[in-house]
């Protein structure tokens, strides 16, 4: 799917920056690979935590990933999930 963004609509220059960002852009290609929980994508990626979970906060704000908690036997406890929402986003000048 493709998230479409106009110049004109505030969110472009958010979105703009976690491209620009070496740790957004990872997050979001390892969210394309498969849905992870932030320790998930702290521990696959060497991040810290707190950074992850600022990312990922900007990018779900954003519409650009999307979040599920479900309830997992392993613990027992609730897990949020998150996964790409979409697999390309293109910026549009003019409306047009």
């Amino acid at each position: 799917m493709k998230y479409e963004v106009d110049l004109e609509d505030w969110r472009w220059k958010m979105i703009a920056l976690e491209l620009a960002s070496d740790v957004g852009k990872k997050i979001l290609a390892a969210l394309q690979e498969k849905p992870m929980s932030a320790t998930e994508i702290s521990e696959e990626l060497g991040l810290p935590l707190t950074t992850v979970f600022y990312h990922l906060s900007r990018l779900e704000f954003l519409g650009v990933i999307e979040s599920e908690i479900k309830f997992v036997n392993k613990g027992p406890r609730w897990i949020k999930r998150y996964r790409a929402s979409y697999s390309e986003i293109t910026f549009k000048i003019g409306g047009g």
